[in-house]
């Protein structure tokens, strides 16, 4: 058993509850997509995302199910299959509130959270009109520079992250990607949730893969071979591209969408179907 909670994917995933403040990790690479899909299935509603790097397909997802009724982010794209199709309708048509922000800014929110400081100065944001975007950031008295001002942005403090590792050991301690905010999200949010590829024993994580999370930040853990699928896992599986450009193109017509949300949610009884029948290939990982 591990200290930090190991539990089936349903029952971690129950941690996030409708109306709460979900923080994502992740992009084409070690989005936590098995628990993105079973939230689907769970049916939550109401949540305000938080996106740490572009989110990708994870956030457009849940918002073409339905899911969101907010986002915060710095930017929402899928790379080379270009733009995050539900976020841009969606965004353009008033239907779910956008709440943008620099990465900079984002990535200094999110350490004011971990650190439990109400606000934290963002110098970059001056002469902006995210001032004027952002009613929620504000101009104050520099402490410091009588005659100058400086910018603050508001502490993020997310109810859950949900984040995809390479491994977790026995004691519950994670490792995650060195690039994707991973750590700070952790320590950011009130409960999170990690799923990985793989569960060790205690001393044997490979730190060569990604960086060290302590249990201590981490609430439950589920493992799940495969994912992060269809996004990639370095050093287990790449990127299915097949995969995300047959989801770009369902995306633009309603019945197609519902016909994805079928096939690879509704009609899989949970990610072990999901990745039998969809993700494994070549009869195991591509290492």
């Amino acid at each position: 058993m591990c200290a930090a909670e190991c539990l089936a994917l349903p029952e971690a995933v129950s941690l996030v509850r409708s109306g709460d403040t979900v923080a994502i990790g992740g992009s084409l690479e070690m989005s936590p997509m098995a628990s993105i899909r079973e939230l689907i299935r769970s049916g939550v509603r109401d949540l305000h995302l938080v996106c740490s790097g572009s989110a990708a397909i994870g956030a457009d997802l849940l918002i073409g199910a339905g899911c969101v009724r907010s986002i915060e982010l710095s930017h929402m794209m899928l790379g080379e299959f270009g733009f995050a199709p539900h976020f841009r309708r969606s965004a353009e048509k008033g239907e779910v509130r956008v709440l943008e922000h620099t990465c900079p800014a984002m990535a200094s929110a999110l350490q004011a959270g971990a650190m439990g400081i109400p606000f934290i100065p963002v110098h970059g944001l001056l002469g902006t009109d995210l001032l004027t975007v952002r009613e929620d950031f504000r101009l104050i008295d520099h402490p410091y520079r009588p005659n100058d001002r400086i910018a603050v942005v508001p502490a993020i403090r997310p109810d859950v992250c949900l984040l995809h590792g390479y491994q977790a050991d026995r004691d519950g301690n994670v490792v995650v990607s060195r690039l994707q905010n991973a750590r700070v999200l952790a320590q950011a949010s009130r409960r999170c949730v990690v799923t990985v590829e793989e569960i060790v024993e205690s001393g044997q994580l490979d730190l060569r893969r990604g960086t060290w999370l302590s249990a201590r930040y981490i609430s439950a853990i589920a493992e799940v071979p495969y994912g992060a699928h269809p996004t990639g896992c370095p050093g287990y599986y790449e990127e299915d591209r097949e995969h995300i450009g047959r989801y770009v193109k369902s995306a633009v017509q309603p019945k197609d969408f519902t016909e994805y949300l079928d096939n690879y949610i509704f009609a899989c009884a949970g990610h072990a179907e999901y990745a039998a029948v969809h993700a494994k290939k070549d009869g195991g990982y591509a290492v």
